[in-house]
């Protein structure tokens, strides 16, 4: 794969550098919250006297083109989990179109705390140094591990099968995707008193999803 900071620099440089996609509208109010779509299971399920109910709630689809990235919810389960999930889908958005343009959303300053936006900065920085931007999209798929009042852990996985680097103009696959197109993911998402925030953002570029 591409050269990039190992430590910190790994929380948001492992996505600059395999996984990212083009943005047009980035800084901008995250959209797409609203347009989400819900895929429930297929078939309906009954009752214990044989009579239709309503399905469980299945996961839910948050799509931006625009910023080359589509994140899949799973269905909260209560309203910490709901509120952690809806700030990781803006701070997702925002982180993304930051990384396709190579330069930083004014919005992530309201969804993640300081170690993370200088970690995105880091990342930008390399990519201006380097002359490369990415194309395509990528598909984040988080599943909650941990949840408390204030703290929900996300887990899950990011594929960036379909996302090409663009250096002078030429694209092709970044290194190592072939790899490892599909990476699992952690994220820490805290409600400081203030609203939920993402506190950490952590790809491991070197394992399988």
């Amino acid at each position: 794969m591409i050269a990039r900071p190992r430590a910190a620099g790994l929380v948001v440089c492992a996505l600059a550098l395999t996984l990212a996609g083009c943005g047009e509208t980035g800084g901008e109010e995250p959209t797409g919250l609203s347009d989400a779509t819900t895929t429930a299971p297929e078939g309906p399920a009954t009752t214990p006297a044989g009579e239709p109910s309503e399905p469980p709630p299945g996961p839910t689809e948050h799509a931006f083109p625009e910023a080359g990235v589509t994140i899949v919810t799973p269905p909260p389960g209560g309203p910490a989990e709901e509120a952690a999930l809806a700030a990781y889908v803006e701070f997702a958005r925002e982180w993304r179109w930051s990384l396709a343009e190579v330069r930083l959303s004014e919005q992530l300053a309201a969804l993640a705390v300081g170690p993370v936006i200088e970690s995105v900065q880091r990342s930008l920085d390399y990519q201006v140094d380097n002359g490369i931007r990415y194309g395509g999209q990528m598909v984040i798929t988080p599943v909650v591990e941990e949840s408390s009042d204030a703290l929900v852990v996300l887990g899950g996985c990011v594929d960036g099968s379909e996302v090409v680097l663009i250096d002078d103009g030429e694209e092709r696959a970044p290194d190592g995707l072939d790899e490892n197109p599909v990476i699992p993911m952690r994220v820490v998402v805290a409600n400081d008193g203030h609203g939920w925030r993402v506190n950490e953002n952590t790809l491991d570029e070197d394992a399988s999803c």
